[in-house]
C-alpha cells in the first residue's frame, strides 16, 4: 500500500490558511483523495497538498509562501494532460479548477478566460456572439494546458493554432509577482508561453482573438476497417491540397454506439472520417465529396450544425478515469509504409477503446514562422496520435507495449520532435522535444523567470 506524502509543515499551513481564501486539501482527507485523481487513471501521484485557488490573488499568495518555505509547486488547469504534468509527488499543487470565468467582448472579437477554464466555457460564451476560436477537440480539455502546448483544433487551418490566437496572458511568476505577457509587454515570456509546454509561471488569464463562426458543415463517415488503407491514401492526397476552411481526421477504432449507425457494427473495427468545413456552407458538399464517396461507406452522417455543437460531440469518447498511454509521430507527408502499417493495425487494436488518429496540419498553421513561437511542428503536414486506452488496469501493461511497438514501426520518415499536447510520460520534458535551439532559449527563460526552479519541469 502506497504511503501518503508528508503534508506541509505547520508554519506553512498556517501561512496558507491566513492568506489564501480558497480550499486547502491535505493527505488523508476524503476531498484530497478525490482531488488528486488524474484524468488518466494510470497516473497515481500524491502531492504534499492541494490549494484550490479562488482567484489570481490566491495564486500570488500561494507562490509567495512556496518561495518563502522553499516548496516545489505544480499547476493544474483542466487536468486533461495525458502525462499528468500538472501533478507531482510531494509538490504543492496549485489547482485552478475553481477559476473558470469567461467574458467575451463581441464588439472587439476577444475572449478573456481564467486559467482553469475549459474549452466548453469558452465555446459556449463565444457562440452567444456568433464567434469562435481554435479550441480542443474535446470540450472538457483545459484552456491552459492545451494552449501552452500549441493547441490543435477544428479551426486551426483557417485561423491558426490556439497559440496563434493568443493575444495576451496574465501570469503570476514564481516569486508571486503579477505580469501581463503580450507582444508589447514581456515579449520574451509571451514567446515562451506559446507552445513551450509551461513551467514559466502560473497563467491565470488568457486573452484570445475570436472569429465569426456560427455554423459548420460537419459530421462523420464510417467505413469497414478493411478500407483503412484506401481511405488513408485518399486522405493524404486530399489534405495536401485542401482549402484552409477544411479540417479533418481519420480515426481507426472499434465502432462506438452511435445512434445513426446500425447496431450490428457496434464494437467492430471501423475507419471513421471526421470532417469539418468552416467556410461558406454552400460549398461544403462539393469540397467534401472526394472524402465521402471513396470506398463503401456504412453510414454518411454530415450536415450543417452550430460550431459549438460540433465542439461537444466527441466528449463522450474521452471521459475521465480510463487508463491511457499515447505516442505520436508527425510527417511532412504520410509515407506509404506507415499507411500500410496503420491500416493493418486497425484490424487488431490492442484494446476495445484504443484509437489511431491521423490528422492534418498546414494552412494557417504553416504560415506562421517557426521562430515566432516554440511550437516545432509548423512544417508537418500530418500527425498520427496512437491513443492507447482501456478501462481495465490489468490490460494497461500489454496495451502500452503494443502501442510502443506500433509507434516504433511507423518511425521511419517521421519528423524530429513531438507535438507537446500529445506527449506521454516517457517522452521526457516538453522543451527537449522542441529542438536544441528552442530548448536552450526556454531554459534561459526559466532561469530568468523561475531562478529557484520552483515549478516542476514540464
Amino acid at each position: 500500500m502506497t504511503r501518503d506524502p508528508t503534508p506541509p509543515r505547520p508554519e506553512v499551513l498556517k501561512a496558507l490558511r491566513s492568506h489564501v481564501r480558497g480550499e486547502i486539501l491535505l493527505p488523508g482527507e476524503v476531498n484530497y483523495a478525490i482531488a488528486r485523481r488524474c484524468w488518466n487513471a494510470s497516473i497515481d501521484r500524491r502531492p504534499a497538498g492541494i490549494v484550490r485557488c479562488k482567484d489570481a490573488e490566491d495564486v500570488t499568495q500561494t507562490l509567495r509562501i512556496a518561495t518563502e518555505y522553499d516548496l516545489p509547486v505544480t499547476v493544474r488547469g483542466g487536468g486533461h494532460n495525458v502525462a499528468g504534468r500538472g501533478i507531482a509527488d510531494e509538490a504543492l499543487l496549485i489547482d485552478l479548477s475553481r477559476m473558470r470565468g469567461v467574458s467575451v467582448r463581441g464588439d472587439s472579437c476577444v475572449a478573456e478566460a481564467q486559467g482553469g477554464a475549459l474549452w466548453h466555457d469558452v465555446d459556449v460564451a463565444a457562440a452567444r456572439c456568433g464567434l469562435a476560436t481554435t479550441g480542443g477537440l474535446v470540450s472538457s480539455t483545459g484552456v491552459g494546458g492545451f494552449t501552452l502546448g500549441g493547441g490543435a483544433g477544428w479551426l486551426m487551418r483557417r485561423f491558426g493554432l490556439a497559440i496563434d490566437n493568443l493575444r495576451a496572458a496574465a501570469v503570476v511568476l514564481a516569486d508571486g509577482r503579477f505580469v501581463r505577457a503580450s507582444a508589447e509587454e514581456h515579449p520574451d515570456l509571451f514567446w515562451g508561453l506559446r507552445g513551450g509546454g509551461g513551467g514559466l509561471g502560473v497563467v491565470t488569464g488568457f486573452e484570445f482573438a475570436l472569429h465569426p463562426v456560427r455554423q459548420v458543415y460537419a459530421g462523420v463517415v464510417v467505413r469497414p476497417a478493411e478500407e483503412a488503407e484506401l481511405l488513408l491514401r485518399t486522405f493524404r492526397e486530399f489534405t495536401a491540397r485542401a482549402p484552409d476552411a477544411f479540417c479533418g481526421l481519420v480515426a481507426l477504432m472499434h465502432a462506438p454506439t452511435l445512434p445513426f449507425l446500425d447496431a450490428a457494427w457496434y464494437g467492430r473495427p471501423v475507419a471513421v472520417t471526421a470532417l469539418c468545413w468552416s467556410g461558406e456552407l454552400a460549398m461544403a458538399e462539393e469540397v467534401l465529396a472526394p472524402l465521402r464517396r471513396v470506398g463503401s461507406p456504412i453510414v454518411d452522417h454530415l450536415g450543417p450544425m452550430p460550431y459549438v455543437q460540433w465542439q461537444h460531440l466527441q466528449d463522450v469518447g474521452a471521459p475521465s478515469g480510463r487508463y491511457h498511454y499515447w505516442k505520436t509521430a508527425s510527417y511532412r507527408s504520410l509515407p506509404d509504409a506507415a499507411i500500410k502499417t496503420l491500416a493493418d493495425a486497425a484490424l487488431s487494436l490492442p484494446t476495445a477503446l484504443t484509437e489511431i488518429h491521423v490528422q492534418h496540419l498546414g494552412g494557417a498553421v504553416a504560415r506562421v514562422s517557426g521562430e515566432e513561437t516554440p511550437f516545432a511542428q509548423r512544417d508537418a503536414g500530418i500527425f498520427v496520435n496512437l491513443i492507447g486506452a482501456t478501462q481495465w488496469p490489468e490490460e494497461f501493461p500489454l496495451m502500452r507495449e503494443r502501442v510502443r511497438a506500433l509507434h516504433g514501426s511507423i518511425a521511419d520518415g517521421s519528423l524530429p520532435g513531438l507535438f507537446p499536447n500529445f506527449t506521454d510520460r516517457d517522452d521526457g520534458r516538453v522543451s527537449d522535444q522542441l529542438g536544441p535551439t528552442t530548448a536552450e532559449r526556454l531554459q534561459a527563460l526559466r532561469r530568468r523567470y523561475d531562478p529557484a526552479g520552483r515549478f516542476a519541469p514540464a
